[in-house]
């Protein structure tokens, strides 16, 4: 019984104000260990598969915008002009007017403001104010960006191509695959040009 005595004495003695300043001090002095903790040890964080499948997405557009429109109408002519019956490998060269163009949604707003004066002499006059203003309208994504809404995107004209193939020295050939160009593009034929790979 002599030990809770002891205690109960140490207790009685023990300052109030200064225990509860020290357990205060304490308390303090943890928090900002915990908050330094995690500053300089952050834990890795884990990406879930949302997060993957966005990574994923960003990177085909990527990809995909690489791959220009000339680079895919060559292609996409290759393939089918190599197709017809006694030509064999083919390269084409396909130049253009101009670049793609793309017309974005405008929101217009008009206003009209119109005033008649007169004056001391009797004669009037009338004042006509029109204002006119145009807003590219976009729309959010996730990444809080904003990009254009596209009514339409022009494809360029096509001003000449040139075709190398396999078997063009066969007039008959040739004829085929003038026929099949100015088709495709709706060019004149004296915009394509054909001629036989070496």
């Amino acid at each position: 019984m002599g030990f809770f005595d002891k205690l109960k004495d140490n207790l009685e003695n023990i300052n109030l104000k200064k225990t509860i300043l020290n357990l205060v001090a304490i308390i303090i002095f943890c928090s900002i260990l915990l908050i330094g903790w995690s500053t300089f040890f952050p834990q890795e964080e884990e990406i879930n598969t949302n997060t993957n499948k966005e990574i994923v997405n960003v990177l085909s557009e990527q990809k995909e915008e690489s791959i220009t429109y000339d680079d895919s109408q060559n292609t996409q002519l290759e393939k089918i002009l190599s197709e017809i019956d006694g030509v064999g490998s083919v390269d084409v060269m396909i130049t253009y007017e101009s670049s793609t163009e793309v017309v974005p949604a405008m929101n217009t707003t008009k206003s009209k403001q119109t005033t008649e004066e007169t004056d001391k002499q009797g004669g009037n006059r009338t004042i006509s104010q029109e204002n006119t203003s145009e807003n590219i309208v976009t729309i959010s994504s996730k990444d809080y960006s904003n990009s254009p809404v596209v009514i339409k995107e022009i494809k360029p004209v096509v001003r000449g191509v040139i075709v190398v193939a396999e078997g063009a020295s066969n007039p008959m050939i040739k004829t085929q695959l003038i026929d099949a160009v100015t088709t495709i593009f709706q060019v004149k034929s004296h915009k394509v040009k054909i001629f036989e790979k070496k």
